[in-house]
């Protein structure tokens, strides 16, 4: 059985913990703004931006014009990487060999992990979720 870990804009919550606000900004409009010199373009954004239809990789001047009140967090992918490493050694404490490609996603097999997680699925399951927490 193979177990997924979905961390749903895990980029987005990063630079929302970097820059020091609480949670509750994302029930505002808020997205990533772009890296400096790269496209001028949004990152991930807070269901409340998606709401006035931000999108990622929508063109600034688009995203604007949708939200004019859509505040833009700083984009640090060292800093992303960092979080997302942090997650990942988190999961490997609990046994488990998580395999990812890109920050907020992760996949790992749980079957040889239920031996020493109670011999059930359910077992790896609830090791993940202390592991992982309700932080980032």
């Amino acid at each position: 059985m193979v177990v997924c870990v979905l961390v749903p804009r895990f980029s987005l919550l990063a630079a929302v913990e970097e820059v020091g606000e609480g949670a509750a900004i994302l029930s505002s409009p808020v997205a990533l703004g772009p890296l400096p010199g790269g496209v001028q373009a949004v990152g991930e954004a807070s269901p409340a931006a998606e709401a006035f239809g931000v999108t990622a990789g929508m063109r600034m001047g688009e995203a604007l014009a949708r939200c004019p009140e859509l505040r833009l967090l700083p984009t640090d992918p060292e800093a992303v990487r960092a979080r997302w490493s942090g997650v990942l050694d988190r999961l490997e404490r609990i046994g488990a060999a998580p395999e990812s490609d890109r920050a907020g996603e992760a996949y790992f097999d749980a079957d040889g992990l239920r031996g020493i997680h109670g011999g059930h699925l359910e077992g790896v399951l609830a090791a993940t979720r202390r592991a992982l927490g309700r932080r980032i």
